[in-house]
């Protein structure tokens, strides 16, 4: 059986990681927390001899860092940038260090580091990095990643859309809000709203696992565009809500220090197709937000 070794693997990614993986996989989960074992899942601390289970039957998959839905102030950009590059140094170090090092490292990155934009064109070979505060933290983040060399090891950086599902932050927030009928258009809501179900993540973190011609940057995003607009209108026909009340973008602003989550994460148009993924036959159980919100829902 092979290892599967998660680092960050405590939150909502790496818990639908777990589930999903658990049969197939023998999984390590590198956290903060104190080492121990639960349910057959070993968690070995960063502190802890994790280096020791790199091997060529290991897969190491990264998703450290602090949680984005946060304030932007100067304090939390820096625990927002050291988070990620700096366990990605590190992980890089441990691979380069190794004497069997693993086929594969998958690292997360955001595609939060495409341009902003209204049209659908963007794919991995045809788009423009975002220079702003998130664009270069992805940015960042994948220097980090790529810096180091590791020629016997695969290399992946997933560029991921917000992942929806019953337990994402995305979906738990804004149930509450649609219920009381102020859930209608976020901004003027023309924004475009990336985002991927679920158990379309993990299917395509098993897609690349299996698919050894898969490297470098890759975008994990449902293929059927839709924009704020759209999204909150098919949740409250979902929640079958009839009042939708719009929520202006200076609200938004002046509200940021009430949520404490800032609000360009809402009122950027982020969109870019996942053409690796596509081309290499990978085929999405929800492709759209109908169906992915229909599922999550009912």
């Amino acid at each position: 059986m092979q290892t599967l070794i998660i680092a960050g693997g405590s939150g909502y990614l790496g818990k639908i990681l777990i589930n999903y993986f658990k049969t197939a996989y023998k999984i390590i989960i590198i956290t903060r927390a104190k080492s121990n074992v639960s349910n057959k899942i070993q968690y070995i601390n960063w502190n802890d001899n994790w280096q020791k289970h790199l091997n060529t039957e290991s897969i190491l998959l990264n998703f450290s860092g602090k949680a984005i839905n946060c304030l932007f102030t100067k304090k939390n950009k820096e625990l927002l940038i050291n988070s990620r590059v700096n366990t990605t140094i590190k992980l890089n170090k441990a691979i380069a260090e190794s004497e069997n090092p693993p086929k594969l490292f998958i690292n997360a990155s955001g595609i939060s580091i495409y341009k902003e934009t209204y049209k659908t064109n963007y794919d991995e070979y045809n788009f423009e990095y975002q220079n702003d505060f998130l664009g270069n933290l992805s940015q960042k983040w994948e220097q980090a990643f790529y810096q180091t060399k590791t020629p016997k090891t695969r290399k992946v950086a997933i560029r991921i859309s917000p992942v929806l599902g019953k337990e994402s932050n995305a979906i738990k927030s804004l149930l509450p809000i649609i219920k009381l009928g102020l859930g209608g258009k976020q901004g003027n809501g023309k924004q475009l709203f990336p985002f991927i179900h679920q158990t379309d993540f993990v299917r395509a973190i098993e897609h690349i696992i299996k698919t050894k011609s898969l490297t470098d940057s890759i975008n994990l995003i449902a293929p059927t565009p839709t924009n704020n607009k759209n999204f909150m209108h098919i949740f409250r026909e979902q929640l079958d809500v009839k009042i939708g009340i719009p929520t202006p973008a200076f609200l938004l602003h002046i509200s940021k220090y009430i949520t404490k989550v800032e609000p360009e994460l809402i009122l950027t148009s982020s969109f870019a197709n996942p053409k690796k993924l596509t081309d290499s036959n990978f085929t999405f159980e929800y492709f759209d937000i109908t169906s992915a919100l229909s599922e999550i829902i009912n």
